[in-house]
C-alpha cells in the first residue's frame, strides 16, 4: 500500500537557467562534484565562447592545434583521438561503454555539447538531453564516470586551445555548459530508468518525476500467555520483590 506523487526535479527559470531540487543536487554533488551546481545558466557570452572555441579547434586554428596536429591529419580526428586516448588512460574501465568507433563517439559528444550550448536558454532545453540520459542508463553508465569525462573534456579543450587563448572565462563557459547538461540529466540518472513509459518520458521532458511512498502495516503484537493460578493460591506469594518475607499478605 502506498501513494505516488510527482516532484519538480528540474525547474527552468524565465531567464533560461536551471534549478535542481535539493534531493537531486545532493546526489549530483556526491557523484559529480566538479560540475554540481544548484542552479546554472548558459549566457549568450558563454555560448559564443564555447561555439567559437570548438570551431577554431575543429579547423586547426588554435595555437594548441597548430603545435600538436601532424601535417595531413584532420584536426577533428586528432581531437577525438586525443580526448578518448586521455579518457581511456585515466579510466580504462569505461572503454567497454564506447562500442562504436572513436570518430562516431567523438561526433556524438561534440554534437551534444553544441546542442546544449545552442539551446540552453530555450523552453525545451531539458527535453534535449532526456533521450541521452535514458540511453546512458541503458548502457549502465555509472554516475561517477560523468565527473571523469567532464574533467577530461575540459583538459582536452584546454590543451588543444593552447596558451594565449585559454583563460578563466573560456574554462568557465565550458564548465557551465557541461554542468547545465548534468543538471538536466541528473534526475533520470538518479532513478536509473532505461525504459520509461510514454507518460514518464513526457514528464521528464518538463523536469518532473514520479515518487512513491509505501506504507507498511504495523506488526501485530500478541499478548503474552497468562498462566492460570490455582484457586485459593495467592498470585504474589513467593515474590520477595513484592513481599519481603514471601508470604501472602491476604488471609485465606
Amino acid at each position: 500500500m502506498g501513494i505516488k506523487y510527482s516532484v519538480q526535479a528540474v525547474t527552468q527559470t524565465k531567464e533560461g537557467g536551471l534549478v535542481l531540487h535539493p534531493k537531486y543536487f545532493k546526489y549530483l554533488q556526491m557523484n559529480c562534484p566538479d560540475f554540481a551546481m544548484e542552479s546554472c545558466k548558459v549566457t549568450p557570452r558563454m555560448r559564443e565562447i564555447v561555439l567559437s572555441t570548438w570551431d577554431s579547434i575543429a579547423n586547426g586554428l588554435t595555437p594548441g592545434m597548430k603545435a600538436k596536429v601532424p601535417a595531413g591529419t584532420s584536426p577533428v580526428v586528432f581531437f577525438y583521438d586525443y580526448f578518448y586516448g586521455s579518457l581511456f588512460k585515466i579510466a580504462p574501465e569505461v572503454k567497454p561503454l564506447f562500442r562504436a568507433s572513436i570518430i562516431i563517439q567523438g561526433k556524438a559528444l561534440i554534437s551534444i555539447v553544441q546542442t546544449v550550448t545552442n539551446e540552453a536558454n530555450l523552453e525545451n532545453a531539458v527535453e534535449k538531453v532526456v533521450d541521452l540520459a535514458y540511453r546512458h542508463n541503458k548502457y549502465k553508465v555509472k554516475m561517477g564516470y560523468y565527473n571523469v569525462l567532464g574533467n577530461v573534456l575540459l583538459t582536452a579543450i584546454r590543451e588543444c586551445t593552447g596558451d594565449g587563448v585559454w583563460n578563466a572565462e573560456v574554462e568557465g563557459a565550458w564548465r557551465m555548459v557541461y554542468a547545465f547538461m548534468m543538471t538536466a540529466m541528473c534526475p533520470i540518472l538518479y532513478h536509473g530508468q532505461a525504459h520509461p513509459t510514454d507518460k514518464e518520458k513526457e514528464m521528464a521532458k518538463t523536469g518532473r518525476y514520479m515518487h512513491a511512498v509505501t506504507f507498511r502495516r504495523p506488526k501485530e503484537v500478541q499478548p503474552a500467555a497468562a498462566s492460570v493460578i490455582p484457586q485459593g493460591q495467592c498470585p504474589v506469594a513467593g515474590m520477595t520483590s513484592v513481599i519481603p518475607d514471601g508470604h501472602c499478605p491476604v488471609p485465606h
